[in-house]
């Protein structure tokens, strides 16, 4: 039971074909498989944690199935293998600016604010696209089974709340045949699949519905609208992460967005970073033990519109039984397309 409860201890607090230009198609092929070829790359790695759900299954074996952008975890009987393969760790530069991150995150979203507010066609809905990474693994107390889950995202939203969502999870990788073989007999997935989730009015995104506010006061309050305050600062950077993989921001919800992170305490300055889509950007992060496993999590800012660009979670001191070597990143997401465009029939 020892390595059950520590996965409870892990995760318990944690939930996670429109018509296009060619050039546009070819440049989100490029970037979407510049960020699929990072994910090949074993080596450190710096981490951090996603929103996880836990479902107990039949004969004992203890089952974290993954909410969006999570780790899933199930429990099984197998002697260890080796560590798992994870990303590589961003490489962070210098800092844009010597201010603390909270005066350079309220400078950011004045910039965010000044930013001219975009077209929307007649017709038109948010639409949305993104590519992520996460860590599926099984556990036991003698051994890990990890395999690294790339996902494409798609989404169109109205404004009353309908649309359609298309999560395409692409063939997994592993760090050994050994690891690909026991996944498999555990009827693990090794090719690729889609969900499309169409949603009436109302039914799009249960978390984040009708207009997002554009004062920070008021969006810490919608962000946990029905619930309790979070308890640790984090969380909240959790769903701004969370929100801007579903929701189209204008330049003052950017702003509101940008002027939260800076009141959050403990937001630190990581540097000047090229993104996993290859943007420059500005990253801050918050490191925390919220959900049990010390980890630092990480947004990304475009510092020439306030748009944010990625999200990132990593173990920075202990993997506990998940075989990963630390520092190591266990999931991320890039935010490729925000735009208005036409729902697809």
């Amino acid at each position: 039971m020892n390595a059950v409860n520590e996965v409870r201890q892990l995760l318990g607090g944690l939930d996670p074909a429109r018509d296009v230009h060619s050039a546009d198609e070819n440049r989100r092929v490029r970037d979407l498989e510049r960020i699929l070829a990072s994910d090949r790359a074993v080596g450190s790695v710096r981490p951090r944690l996603p929103r996880r759900r836990l479902v107990v299954a039949a004969a004992g074996a203890a089952v974290l199935a993954a909410a969006a952008g999570a780790v899933a975890l199930e429990t099984f009987r197998q002697p260890q293998p080796a560590f798992a393969a994870t990303p590589a760790i961003l490489n962070y530069g210098p800092p844009a600016t010597a201010e603390p991150a909270s005066a350079r995150l309220q400078r950011l979203a004045a910039l965010a604010a000044a930013q001219p507010v975009p077209q929307r066609p007649a017709g038109t809905v948010e639409y949305l696209e993104s590519a992520n990474w996460f860590l599926n693994s099984s556990i036991s107390g003698g051994r890990t089974t990890s395999a690294v889950v790339p996902q494409q995202w798609r989404s169109w939203r109205t404004d009353e709340d309908a649309g359609r969502m298309v999560k395409k999870d692409l063939p997994p990788t592993f760090r050994t045949d050994a690891d690909r073989r026991e996944w498999q007999r555990q009827g693990g997935r090794i090719g690729s699949s889609e969900e499309v989730r169409d949603s009436a009015t109302g039914g799009f995104y249960s978390r984040f519905q009708g207009p997002v506010p554009t004062d920070a006061g008021v969006l810490r309050q919608w962000l946990t609208a029905g619930a309790s305050a979070h308890e640790a600062p984090v969380q909240y950077l959790e769903d701004v992460a969370e929100l801007a993989g579903v929701r189209l921001l204008n330049p003052a919800q950017r702003a509101a967005v940008l002027q939260l992170l800076a009141d959050l305490p403990g937001v630190t300055v990581s540097g000047s970073v090229t993104d996993r889509a290859g943007r420059p950007g500005e990253a801050f992060s918050i490191v925390s033990d919220v959900h049990g496993l010390p980890a630092q999590y990480t947004v990304i800012v475009d510092s020439g519109t306030g748009a944010l660009l990625g999200y990132e979670e990593m173990l920075t001191t202990t993997a506990g039984k998940l075989n990963v070597t630390v520092p190591a990143v266990i999931s991320y997401r890039s935010y490729l397309v925000a735009e208005y465009a036409a729902m697809p029939r």
